[in-house]
């Protein structure tokens, strides 16, 4: 039976919907298509990445959940050293990782990246930010900049917009025009020189989330309301008590959930903490509860590395351990996990004032 020319076209359409194939008038000839992210099972946690003791990792995630960044650093090398590894997770039970930057190619200590996955960030503490372009990820292109002091850095949806905290302080970046790169200062250096923040930014670039452990266990997590950029906003969201330090945070493209990572100063447990947003009350007087997904870790947890998707229901889960003892004979190995969140269940629930 010979087909007419829209017979085939007809015929056509209908095998592509079958198979679930799309086109995009973005997709690169000769690059793989990012298709419809494949749904895990109940109950999905699995390790991506699995590295010896003394490796620190830091994760960023793209809004979809498709794309990563990991960078994988040994700290007690000398001189320290590490890569960066840029995933694809569209198939959670298959990720597939390449190299973004090679062994020795230079110390990565943090990652970001934004919500479309088009820009990923890599820096280390002698202030090299360097700024990629992986619209071609098999040919990524590399900008420079300034960010001396710069510890933590997240991204808006499409990399325009960043906020970052370091010694000295929390700034919001204006990246539009990369040859009159932009800061405004939201937030002044602590009184201790231990002060520590770490930051995360909503897609929109209109919410953002700063934790800060201070140097006497003060401090807690502040919410920005940035939609008027010249007139930031600040509020308290969970404030530091009995003890409990929050020193990591990450927030889902939408701005409406929250993982905080906490540390006990004086049984040095830590653990990881699930908030959502949508039940916060700006004016404190109906204090915020939220999870605990990672229960009590006690010992060598000096913090976690953490990043959301867009709806906050996949995470990518980093745990940075203390360096080992010396003749220790089994430390903990560096791991870095996929979470689907909306896959778990029965989470305790937590409030730092308990």
């Amino acid at each position: 039976m010979t087909l007419t020319p829209l017979t085939r076209i007809i015929c056509l359409a209908a095998v592509l919907l079958a198979t679930g194939t799309a086109c995009s008038a973005d997709e690169t000839p000769g690059e793989s298509p990012r298709t419809a992210t494949v749904q895990p099972p109940k109950d999905f946690r699995v390790t991506i990445l699995s590295e010896p003791a003394g490796t620190a990792h830091s994760v960023a995630m793209s809004s979809d959940g498709k794309r990563a960044v990991t960078s994988s650093v040994q700290e007690d090398a000398d001189p320290p050293h590490g890569s960066v590894s840029l995933w694809d997770l569209t198939d959670p039970l298959q990720p597939r990782a390449s190299e973004l930057i090679p062994d020795r190619g230079g110390t990565a200590v943090k990652v970001a990246m934004s919500g479309d996955g088009r820009y990923a960030a890599t820096f280390h503490l002698s202030g090299k930010l360097t700024l990629w372009d992986l619209a071609h990820p098999a040919r990524p292109m590399p900008r420079e900049l300034a960010a001396e002091g710069v510890t933590s850095l997240a991204l808006d949806h499409d990399g325009h917009h960043a906020i970052s905290g370091g010694s000295d302080g929390v700034h919001l970046w204006d990246l539009t025009n990369p040859s009159q790169v932009r800061k405004k200062q939201l937030l002044g250096s602590g009184a201790y020189s231990v002060d520590y923040y770490e930051v995360a930014m909503s897609a929109d670039a209109k919410r953002a989330l700063v934790s800060h452990q201070s140097g006497n266990g003060d401090g807690g997590v502040l919410v920005y309301d940035l939609s008027n950029p010249a007139s930031p906003a600040a509020y308290s969201l969970i404030r530091n008590a009995g003890y409990h330090s929050a020193n990591t945070v990450a927030l889902s493209g939408d701005g409406n959930i929250a993982l905080v990572g906490y540390h006990h100063w004086t049984t040095y447990n830590n653990f990881l903490t699930r908030w959502d947003l949508r039940t916060w009350d700006k004016t404190e007087l109906r204090p915020m509860t939220g999870w605990k997904i990672v229960p009590d870790t006690p010992g060598s947890v000096l913090r976690w590395e953490v990043a959301l998707d867009q709806e906050g229901k996949r995470a990518l889960i980093a745990q940075r351990h203390d360096p080992a003892a010396p003749g220790a004979t089994d430390p903990p190995r560096s791991d870095v996990q996929l979470w689907a969140l909306d896959t778990l269940a029965d989470f305790p629930r937590f409030s730092p004032t308990n």
